[in-house]
């Protein structure tokens, strides 16, 4: 029995969260081989709701990247970060002009100018309850990950002042995740395996970005999409290809793992 571990975005589905009919019958076929898949994402589990996403029946989620644990709809670990430094941290990221997202187990916490861009009302529309003002809410504030825009904020400024409690995860010139120190995909499938007592050589992982390179070195078997980043494919043993081309299909059976 292998274990197999994929990323979400640009991976499981494109920018309009579209999934191939290829990859939801390769899922199938994983499990129908008595495999176990894993979704390893970047969103915290607040962030993971899409029913077309979630029907296709994945046993467990690594999310926050490896922040949180759920397996079979039971949570098993979640990392949250301590108040006093989220009030540092989105001070500031506030001076520094980057708009915040606080991305929970639960709940999103949302800076009302992420609100006003294209991907705050994208969050909005989609988990609707789900999400929170963030201003406001000080006292409730929970949250596992952040994630800022960049704009035209001091990016320079803010990712050398928060290096000492964050890895900065810099997504092209658009947005910025922060993971706290200690975490990663790779940290959160070795936390997985190890709850499930599954030996590392019979891990695989797939992915298309930068917060993937750490769990593509990690696992027995790093799988880069071929629509990926150059970091991904880097990181990578094996690239198959695109996401609309069959790559989670052609990718499995090229392992025989369907």
């Amino acid at each position: 029995m292998a274990a197999i571990f994929f990323d979400i975005d640009g991976t499981l589905w494109d920018r309009e969260n579209r999934i191939p009919d290829s990859t939801k019958e390769a899922i199938g076929l994983l499990h129908e081989k008595g495999h176990l898949a894993f979704l390893c994402s970047g969103r915290t589990r607040a962030m993971i709701k899409s029913e077309a996403l979630l029907s296709l029946g994945f046993d467990g989620i690594v999310g926050g990247c490896g922040t949180q644990l759920i397996y079979r709809d039971e949570s098993l670990f979640c990392h949250e970060i301590d108040r006093d430094l989220l009030k540092r941290t989105i001070g500031l990221l506030n001076e520094c002009r980057m708009p915040v997202l606080l991305e929970g187990e639960t709940y999103l916490y949302m800076d009302r100018d992420v609100a006003e861009n294209v991907y705050g009302r994208y969050i909005a529309e989609t988990l609707g309850e789900y999400v929170r003002p963030l201003a406001g809410n000080e006292d409730n504030w929970r949250g596992s990950k952040l994630t800022a825009l960049i704009q035209d904020g001091d990016y320079d400024r803010a990712a050398a002042a928060l290096a000492k409690d964050f890895h900065v995860l810099k997504h092209g010139k658009i947005v910025t995740e922060l993971v706290p120190l200690g975490y990663s995909k790779a940290d959160g499938i070795k936390r997985m395996c190890s709850y499930l007592d599954i030996p590392h050589e019979d891990t695989f992982a797939f992915g298309d970005s930068i917060n993937d390179r750490d769990m593509l070195l990690y696992v027995s078997c790093g799988i880069a999409m071929g629509n990926g980043t150059d970091a991904a494919k880097e990181a990578a043993d094996y690239i198959t290809d695109d996401i609309h081309q069959n790559g989670i299909y052609n990718g499995l059976k090229h392992f025989d793992l369907i």
